[in-house]
């Protein structure tokens, strides 16, 4: 057995089949392809799906020629279920999570939330469903002149919510955060872990069905990155809200994820619990992943989700890397 296996090996529960596959595939093991493991039984997972996405599909054109952002994509996200979409850069990670509230528009495939054809709504219909799902984007986009209280109550205002209720929704949504205390600032006035905070708490006061996270990481300092990644894990937790997550953050991925959805190229290329997709992975870019999670073995909490055991980093290791 390699050191990589035996370093893996040590979860308890349910076994785990070989195989984790591509969404709606299951390939059987393969030679060569890393011990099973096992993993406790359970989940939201089972439920019905609250978003589900069949054959997404868009193309980008231009003089150049045609991008395949995002090709054939399916999945489905559970009521209650948290569900991490990780991928090279430049995969078609953000440009699916824009099409399924049709901040761009596919050219293919069919989008349901909770029984509603969102690829078919007007612009009436699609404004009503925006209402239903949160999106949380890589860049604050709070408005400056406004104070934080009067850019995470605009959603509410815009929805014809009366004044006394946007308020208190409003309030509720910065306890939630930390920023109560900071509700007549002006985003200038905060840090930049704080002005995504307050982007979060815009997207909750919705009370949304289903919250939308495009890398909210990935325009803070590294030092800023923890108190944001810990919020989202407390609010994946608590919430009964269905959550799809773009994030690199590998070890973050660990510890939050019902399910791991592994992309590249446009599609999805491996898909299960993260003990599986990590510890026992089929595919090349799962495999890259499994290396970069042991070069990061300090990570305790993401460690103690998979079951594994502390160990010596396997050193430094790139994380997967693609054309923008």
């Amino acid at each position: 057995m390699s050191e990589i296996g035996t370093r893996l090996l040590g979860l308890t529960g349910e076994s785990v089949r070989e195989g984790g596959s591509a969404e709606g595939s299951g390939p059987g093991p393969q030679a060569g392809a890393a011990p099973a493991l096992t993993v406790a039984a359970g989940g939201p997972a089972a439920a019905l799906p609250l978003l589900r996405v069949e054959g997404l599909r868009k193309v980008y054109r231009s003089a150049a020629g045609e991008v395949m952002a995002v090709d054939g994509l399916s999945l489905e996200v559970a009521r209650g279920e948290t569900v991490v979409l990780m991928g090279p850069s430049g995969c078609g990670k953000s440009t699916t999570l824009r099409c399924l509230n049709r901040l761009t528009e596919p050219d293919g495939g069919e989008i349901w939330l909770d029984g509603v054809p969102v690829h078919q709504l007007d612009e009436a219909g699609l404004r009503a469903i925006r209402r239903r799902i949160g999106f949380v984007f890589q860049h604050f986009q709070l408005i400056g002149r406004m104070t934080i209280l009067e850019n995470v109550a605009l959603g509410l205002a815009a929805a014809g919510l009366s004044p006394r209720l946007v308020e208190r929704r409003a309030r509720a949504a910065l306890s939630r955060v930390g920023l109560a205390d900071y509700a007549q600032r002006r985003p200038a006035e905060l840090s930049g872990g704080q002005r995504q905070r307050a982007a979060i708490a815009r997207a909750l006061a919705l009370e949304p069905d289903v919250m939308l996270w495009d890398e909210p990481t990935a325009a803070l300092d590294p030092v800023l990155v923890q108190e944001v990644l810990e919020l989202i894990a407390r609010l994946a937790r608590e919430a009964e809200t269905a959550m799809l997550v773009v994030t690199h953050e590998i070890t973050f991925a660990a510890r939050i994820a019902d399910r791991l959805l592994l992309m590249e190229h446009g599609r999805i290329v491996e898909s299960g619990p993260p003990a599986q997709v990590l510890g026992a992975p089929q595919s090349p870019l799962g495999q890259a992943y499994r290396q970069l999670l042991l070069a990061r073995l300090e990570d305790g909490a993401a460690l103690a989700r998979l079951g594994l055991t502390p160990a010596a980093a396997a050193g430094p290791v790139a994380e997967p890397s693609g054309e923008e």
